[in-house]
């Protein structure tokens, strides 16, 4: 019965191109249904901010030739036979999130704090605050009461019979490498741009911060669209500088924010750090994680080797920085450093030392001297060396870290500065000497003042 069931079924002969076809299209039909899904995905990840345009080069970086060796040569000044400066700046970039990767830009706008939209934004966690002398830890408990957003929310449970305080404390690539694949996009007001209306929540926002991560998939549909794709891009924004009732209508609130010796009372963006994100930095379920904004009322003041009010007509501040507004690369000393790394770190780039601007054409180690710049049209106090730590072995296309390399190397030649004389130094730190100027890539560099320089 069922071999005549078998018989009865139609045969059809079908030549070896018909079958090589029949076959193709079985094989691709879920490749294809799938790629449909992901593209529909990812288009919603892509919506514009209505009425703002994105910061940032639109052509290939310039700094894509870095590891050409002439940069490793000293220039004379002056310009070449195609009327091009060689000192000049080679790339700009700002940091909009503390220790994640940057923008970079053709043109910048310099501000009190640096760059405008530079490292105005950190991811923090909630800590426990270790042991500290008591004149410390009074000092530290006063000033969070007196900022604190709501009483006593530094107190948490009691740990060996003593209450145990909790502070919020900055993150970076330092302890959590993987920011380094931590993207962001800056997105400001334009009235050219679709959708603009000084009504619009991303216009009165004062524009939009994109934050994207790798994602993860599940399953063998997740593997199978991670292997055709690659990792899917999670995203999340928030408003670049939110209004008084944005602040109130999303819940955000203020609280002390540690970075280094300082507490800034700052706007902690509630709600806005998706779990995902927290999995990607191979967080544990316990561990809070935060982003905050610098409070415009609450910049930290910059002293040391900063110029003062009396002479520069203002005090330096910073946002997020670790300690100055600006800093500096000479392009020549990371290719020598490079040189010198190279069986460990093939490709050394310019970005790990995360300088806003880069400059090329001054033999290396030029800088250490400088005191005082022309860039383009402004003037820029060069107020110390940069005193680098491990952070630099961090690989920024990656997120892997080298165990010893830069940082092996740098402290082997590079302890110089009598002020801080186990720290390596590398790159300047800079105070504009106005509160409002421009740089643009291109701009020709003029060393002012040369001088000795002390760390403190």
């Amino acid at each position: 019965m069922i071999a005549q069931l078998l018989r009865s079924i139609p045969r059809y002969e079908l030549s070896t191109e018909k079958f090589l076809l029949v076959v193709f299209i079985v094989a691709t039909a879920p490749i294809i249904v799938l790629f449909a899904f992901e593209s529909s995905q990812r288009r919603g990840q892509k919506l514009q901010p209505r009425g703002c345009r994105k910061l940032g080069l639109r052509a290939k970086s310039n700094i894509a030739d870095e590891y050409n060796s002439e940069y490793g040569k000293a220039q004379e000044p002056g310009q070449d036979k195609n009327g091009v400066e060689r000192w000049r700046v080679k790339s700009l970039w700002i940091y909009p999130i503390k220790s994640c990767r940057g923008v970079e830009l053709n043109r910048g706008t310099v501000v009190s704090t640096g760059m405008q939209y530079d490292r105005q934004f950190c991811f923090a966690l909630w800590k426990e605050r270790p042991a500290q002398s008591s004149s410390v830890a009074a000092a530290a408990a006063a000033a969070a009461a007196a900022t604190a957003s709501e009483p006593n929310d530094n107190i948490d449970s009691k740990k060996g019979g003593k209450e145990k305080e909790m502070y919020w404390k900055f993150i970076t690539q330092r302890d959590h490498p993987l920011l380094a694949l931590v993207e962001t996009e800056v997105w400001v007001p334009d009235p050219a741009s679709p959708g603009y209306s000084l009504k619009a929540q991303d216009v009165q926002g004062g524009g939009v911060l994109v934050i994207k991560f790798p994602g993860k998939r599940y399953g063998i549909i997740g593997t199978l669209l991670d292997s055709l794709f690659g990792a899917p891009q999670e995203s999340f924004r928030v408003p670049l500088d939110p209004t008084a009732e944005q602040i109130k209508a999303r819940g955000f609130t203020r609280d002390n924010m540690t970075v280094w010796k300082d507490s800034p009372l700052s706007l902690k963006l509630n709600g806005v750090v998706p779990r995902e994100f927290g999995q990607f930095l191979r967080l544990s379920e316990t561990e809070s994680l935060s982003l905050f904004r610098v409070d415009k009322e609450h910049y930290r003041e910059v002293f040391k080797c900063a110029p003062r009010a009396d002479d520069l007509g203002y005090q330096p501040i910073t946002g997020f920085a670790d300690s100055y507004p600006l800093h500096i690369q000479n392009l020549a000393s990371v290719r020598d450093v490079g040189e010198r790394v190279k069986s460990q770190v093939p490709n050394l780039s310019v970005l790990r030392f995360r300088p806003n601007i880069i400059v090329t054409g001054p033999e290396a180690y030029a800088e250490d001297s400088w005191k005082k710049l022309r860039i383009g049209q402004d003037v820029f106090h060069v107020s110390c060396r940069t005193t680098r730590c491990k952070l630099p072995n961090n690989d920024p296309d990656t997120g892997v870290k080298n165990k010893v390399e830069p940082d092996r190397t740098l402290r082997a030649y590079r302890c110089i500065d009598e002020g801080s004389p186990k720290h390596a130094c590398l790159g300047m730190m800079m105070v504009a000497s106005s509160q409002l100027s421009t740089v643009k890539v291109g701009d020709k560099l003029d060393v002012l003042e040369t001088g000795d320089h002390f760390y403190l």
